[in-house]
């Protein structure tokens, strides 16, 4: 008895190639160098229900979507006379008479002295996608009137209330006025608690104002100094005496818009300082470094620092460490920083500050050149 052999592995033949073509999902077909079809796969007949009678030469267009079929040919065949590759997107006719979305393909082939001598094309069915693609684009448009819808009630409530708001104001004041020297104890102590009250729902409102307007006006990019905009910050915001704020000697000139950077860095800057624990000679640093198409800014303070369980809670809107009795402040700085930086393609974190356990760094990166970077979902 003799041990069986295995058969020799054979280069594949013509068989092999018209086989495998028939079996793929995709449908396939061979053209001249004219651009007359004169084979298809079996995958083609499958779906179309046509023959190779019925589809020689340019008899393919009878399975086109009327809407495209003018257009395919002019592109395809433009492609045949330049002898370029083509690719293009439109529904073909099955047949049961459905139509469905494919993606074409077809590279030349070329003889030794370059000539075209036979195309070779595929169509891949891409109706899921499609479907998918159109309820994703439904989908966006319906989140973005919903964010609009939103901002727009944020900016219509906080500007309407301010009037009744700034009437309570008047009446306390003309209150203390009539009662002048009558006011004693309890009486005083609540009427400058109510006073307090109406500051910080005014400081309320305005911050709800600005997250409503933050990034929706019409941006110009014009060249920005950074270093001289931080020096004209640490004016602006008017720090305790003895606080320091820092503009590092290399921050860059960048091609931005202006107004949403100046309002980024100043609640930065104006939150190192309003939370700082020594504000009598505290220090914020402004750096950045370049990275790819973007800036990355980082803003450091030498205060208390935030634990590092409530760094991502700080971004959200009305959020803040400590009672507002202690520290006046809406809680949402953070939250109109990020939503300014996340509008211009950048992404804002915290991480600690240059001294072990104490401080605090605000790093957020900025397009360089006006081009929004990778993570805006919808503005383009």
């Amino acid at each position: 008895m003799t041990d069986a052999v295995a058969p020799t592995p054979t280069a594949p033949d013509a068989s092999d190639f018209r086989n495998l073509a028939d079996t793929l999902p995709q449908m396939a077909w061979i053209a001249d160098a004219n651009g007359d079809i004169f084979w298809y796969n079996q995958r083609w007949y499958e779906y179309t229900g046509t023959t190779i009678d019925s589809m020689k030469g340019w008899g393919w267009k009878a399975v086109h979507h009327p809407d495209h079929v003018d257009r395919v040919v002019e592109r395809i065949s433009y492609a045949f006379k330049a002898g370029e590759p083509w690719n293009d997107t439109f529904p073909l006719r099955s047949a049961t008479g459905e139509y469905r979305w494919f993606l074409s393909l077809a590279n030349p082939f070329r003889d030794a002295e370059g000539r075209v001598i036979r195309w070779y094309g595929t169509n891949t069915d891409i109706t899921d996608r499609k479907r998918m693609e159109g309820r994703l684009a439904r989908h966006a448009v319906d989140l973005r009137r919903t964010n609009e819808e939103l901002e727009q009630f944020a900016y219509v409530a906080s500007h309407d209330l301010k009037a009744p708001l700034r009437g309570i104001e008047n009446l306390v004041g003309w209150i203390e006025e009539d009662l002048e020297g009558a006011l004693t104890g309890d009486v005083q102590t609540n009427m400058d608690l109510l006073k307090s009250r109406v500051r910080r729902l005014e400081s309320l409102l305005d911050d709800l104002l600005a997250y409503s307007r933050a990034g929706r006006a019409d941006v110009a990019f014009t060249p920005v100094d950074t270093k001289a905009l931080v020096e004209e910050l640490a004016v602006l915001v008017s720090p305790p005496d003895g606080f320091e704020i820092v503009a590092a000697d290399d921050l860059p000139t960048l091609n931005a818009a202006k107004a949403p950077l100046t309002q980024a860095l100043q609640n930065l800057v104006g939150n190192a300082i309003k939370h700082h624990d020594h504000p009598g000679d505290g220090r914020v640093r402004v750096d950045a470094y370049p990275t790819g198409d973007m800036v990355e800014f980082v803003v450091t303070d030498d205060g208390a620092g935030i634990p590092e369980q409530f760094r991502e809670r700080v971004f959200g809107m009305f959020q803040t460490l400590r009672p507002r009795d202690e520290v006046e402040g809406s809680g949402m700085g953070l939250a109109i920083v990020r939503k300014l930086v996340e509008r211009q393609g950048g992404k804002v974190w915290l991480t600690e500050g240059r001294e072990e356990g104490r401080g605090l760094s605000v790093h957020f990166t900025w397009p360089r050149d006006g081009a929004k970077g990778g993570t805006d979902g919808f503005d383009g």
